[in-house]
């Protein structure tokens, strides 16, 4: 017969299960669109990168970010625009990646 866990035990586990997971989640973020300079998201006009860059839930709670700031940062393979981010619910940061497409 085997003996349960203490409830100490359990919280510790789903803690350090839950820490692991964020990890994950996190690194996932950062291969989507828009989670770094390699694959931004495209946008029409800059003013859509505040509102597109709020929509996107932390990836480590599933909260809603505020923009720290937007700006625009200039490449090799030209202009991007970066979201700085925080999570309202546990203050994680982030940086979403946008770029300007001409829609002719």
């Amino acid at each position: 017969m085997s003996k349960s866990k203490r409830p100490r035990t359990v919280r510790r586990e789903a803690a350090r299960n839950a820490v692991k997971l964020g990890r994950d989640r996190e690194r996932l973020f950062d291969h989507e669109p828009g989670g770094g300079k390699e694959r931004p998201i495209e946008i029409e006009a800059p003013s859509v990168v505040e509102v597109r860059a709020r929509s996107v839930p932390c990836p480590l709670c599933n909260g809603d970010h505020e923009v720290l700031e937007h700006a625009a940062v200039a490449t090799e393979r030209g202009s991007l625009r970066e979201a700085r981010l925080r999570c309202r619910r546990c203050g994680s940061r982030r940086s979403l990646w946008f770029r300007l497409v001409s829609l002719n």
